[in-house]
């Protein structure tokens, strides 16, 4: 039958050969749901009904409730407590209803909400989708103080602080303690020193402007970086 149609009109092939890739290309693409609608994603009212239901289990009144944080696994489950602290890899918190210590692995949870409106995001690794980065809620990221050092982002890449505001300079100088201490880890130094100095900014990133390398014969390495702090 396709044959016999081709026969007919010599443009039939091309037309069905159109037809095809639109249905195999097009409509697929279409049809891919956006991140809003991601089911690994919880909505804000799937978090309100979520927290309702634990304060009817067990039985918490509104002040109660608000003095709870709220932990987000990325398996879309809540769970209400005090973080007592954080560790490499575990968070761990007192839970009601009698406040027993508790704790979750910290590679299975996408946020933090504390009771004074701080969030904490950790950043998915791996087999974790990208999608998982419209969690963030850069506005309720909050540097404070020496202490938030680690929520700082170092960059060489300008169009990441397009759109923050510039906080000031930096300059750090970061010498190695052994003679073979390669580049990659005398910048992670002194990427921590910036992150650190950042903070006390209360800056969010730390674009790297320089970096010079110091490897005389005799002397320990050293790198020297010029860098400017910005925040949100």
């Amino acid at each position: 039958m396709f044959a016999y149609l081709t026969s007919i009109y010599p443009g039939f092939s091309r037309k069905i050969t159109a037809v095809l890739i639109f249905f195999i290309t097009v409509l697929p693409l279409s049809a891919q749901p956006d991140g809003k609608n991601d089911p690994d994603i919880l909505s804000p009212e799937e978090l309100r009904a979520r927290v309702a239901e634990q304060a009817r289990l067990y039985r918490l009144d509104s002040a109660t409730l608000a003095s709870y944080d709220k932990m987000i696994t990325y398996d879309r489950e809540v769970y209400l407590g005090k973080i007592y602290n954080i560790t490499f890899s575990e968070v761990r918190f007192t839970c009601p209803p009698d406040n027993h210590l508790n704790a979750l692995s910290k590679s299975g949870i996408s946020q933090i909400l504390y009771a004074d409106g701080r969030r904490d995001v950790f950043i998915a690794l791996e087999d974790r989708s990208v999608k998982q980065k419209e969690l963030v809620d850069t506005s309720a990221i909050i540097v404070k103080n020496l202490r938030d050092w680690m929520k700082v982002t170092v960059t060489e890449n300008p169009q990441e602080v397009a759109h923050l505001t510039a906080k000031g300079p930096l300059k750090v100088t970061y010498e190695a303690e052994t003679g073979n201490t390669n580049n990659d880890e005398l910048m992670r130094q002194a990427g921590n020193l910036l992150r650190k100095k950042a903070a006390l900014m209360k800056a969010h990133y730390v674009l790297v402007e320089t970096k010079f390398f110091h490897k005389s014969y005799g002397d320990l390495p050293k790198v020297e970086v010029t860098a400017v702090a910005f925040g949100y």
